[in-house]
């Protein structure tokens, strides 16, 4: 990785347009409309590199949050979808309250547990409490022999976090890939420059409330398909 003035490491694959990328997302001036695109094409450009990891033969769950699954998500699902035997979706609406992230709602596709890896999405890994329970809700139905852990930026602790939550014989599984990793934080806990703050408002939600009422395209589609 590479290291900016901003205290953030760029991944290798990381180029000049996808730095573009993550800077819309950082710039304050940008719109919920051009936002949700930017994570769209980030989630289009990280399913591209996590190919090269993946076996054709197989199939995946992709597990993403409510606010992250028509972007995103939806970005990853439609660059690998065609590159390996099936993709399933695991949809999940969190309430977060401090280090906790219970789950209000889910949206599971059928034929889920037949997965044989895991890919759990997450616009922002700044801890690992929400990753941590998306991942418990699915462990036991999934006989996951890799779980991919996808954020376009990662705060450098977040990842050992993560692991400290799980027995090692799961940890070792965990696969990572972040576009930027940074290192600092303001006073609220916020990662700078992280994502721009918060990415319910970003992606135009009232909050957190406001986006667990929301039923993403992408699972409204998979409801009538399946």
């Amino acid at each position: 990785m590479n290291i900016n003035s901003n205290n953030r490491k760029f991944d290798g694959s990381v180029n000049d347009d996808v730095k573009s990328l993550l800077g819309t997302l950082v710039d304050k001036g940008t719109n919920s409309e051009q936002y949700k695109n930017t994570m769209l094409k980030l989630g289009q450009f990280m399913g591209k590199e996590l190919l090269k990891k993946l076996d054709p033969t197989k199939k995946y769950c992709v597990a993403s949050t409510v606010e992250d699954a028509d972007f995103l998500a939806n970005g990853i699902i439609d660059s690998i979808k065609d590159s390996v035997d099936t993709v399933y979706l695991a949809c999940f609406w969190n309430d977060r309250f401090s280090n906790v992230a219970p789950i209000y709602n889910k949206y599971l596709d059928k034929g889920v547990e037949n997965s044989h890896a895991l890919i759990v999405v997450k616009s922002i890994m700044s801890g690992s409490c929400v990753v941590k329970t998306n991942i418990t809700a699915l462990i036991n139905q999934i006989e996951a022999s890799e779980i991919f852990v996808l954020a376009p930026v990662m705060h450098k602790d977040s990842q050992k976090k993560l692991e400290k939550e799980f027995p090692e014989q799961i940890s070792n599984r965990f696969d990572y890939f972040s576009l930027a990793i940074d290192e600092c934080r303001d006073e609220s806990g916020e990662v700078l420059p992280g994502i721009g703050g918060s990415v319910y408002e970003r992606l135009g939600f009232k909050g957190q409330s406001d986006k667990n009422k929301y039923l993403p395209n992408i699972v409204q589609k998979r409801i009538f398909a399946f």
